[in-house]
């Protein structure tokens, strides 16, 4: 998608609009067929032990990225907001870990997936700060969160896994929507506008390939 014309730019707050927008319009596509991440195609604690395990592995990944990218954070402001990221991560996964020992599963016995290195080893390689916090606090969470609302909406979610995902909902929604504020802040040439959104496409392309190699995982290869 191009955000500007030879050096017409898009106006900050306009575009970042976009980039929500387009990131919207990737989680509606996803009510279809709701991957197995929501939790709302299983039917088994063996499968939603298998899934939270993915996720857990997500939140301490997340973390460590986060913490990854403050040395080389120019921005204060967005290296405060990193390191807040980083607290909160782990935080989030001490919930499922709590979660899934309470089921008795073991929560670390967990190969991550190939997709799911792939977007994670994608996002750590980012190098600019309007990109990285586009690809991943703005695309990549954003769509964990709309899947974490379907979830808790969905009504046949057991409330073992609803339970620690509503204290990550509720974290999510006290601290705003932070990454839409700092696109607006620093997203303000051609070049850091295409960046950010070279970035969405990717991060989205690669959610989708996670998502897709989770199904097959979870259901064994065969509805999935």
């Amino acid at each position: 998608m191009d955000y500007f014309i030879g050096e017409i730019v898009m106006d900050s707050r306009a575009f970042a609009k976009s980039i929500e927008q387009q990131v919207a319009d990737f989680c509606k596509n996803l009510d279809a067929k709701l991957p197995a991440y929501s939790f709302i195609p299983l039917t088994t604690d063996e499968t939603r032990i298998k899934v939270m395990q993915s996720r857990l592995f997500n939140e301490i990944r997340a973390g460590e990225i986060f913490g990854g990218w403050l040395k080389t954070t120019p921005e204060l402001d967005v290296k405060k907001t990193l390191a807040e990221a980083v607290h909160e991560e782990y935080e989030h996964a001490g919930f499922l870990e709590a979660a899934l020992r309470a089921k008795g599963a073991t929560p670390y016995d967990y190969k991550p997936l190939p997709a799911q290195m792939a977007m994670f080893n994608a996002f750590e390689g980012l190098t600019d700060t309007v990109e990285r916090i586009a690809a991943f606090p703005m695309a990549g969470e954003g769509v964990a969160d709309y899947l974490i609302a379907k979830s808790l909406n969905a009504g046949t979610v057991p409330s073992w896994v609803t339970a620690p995902y509503r204290r990550i909902h509720e974290d999510e929604e006290e601290h705003g929507n932070y990454p839409f504020e700092i696109l607006v802040k620093y997203a303000t040439t051609a070049e850091k506008q295409e960046r950010a959104g070279r970035a969405v496409a990717m991060s989205l392309a690669l959610r989708r390939a996670y998502f897709d190699n989770l199904d097959r995982w979870v259901f064994g290869n065969t509805a999935y």
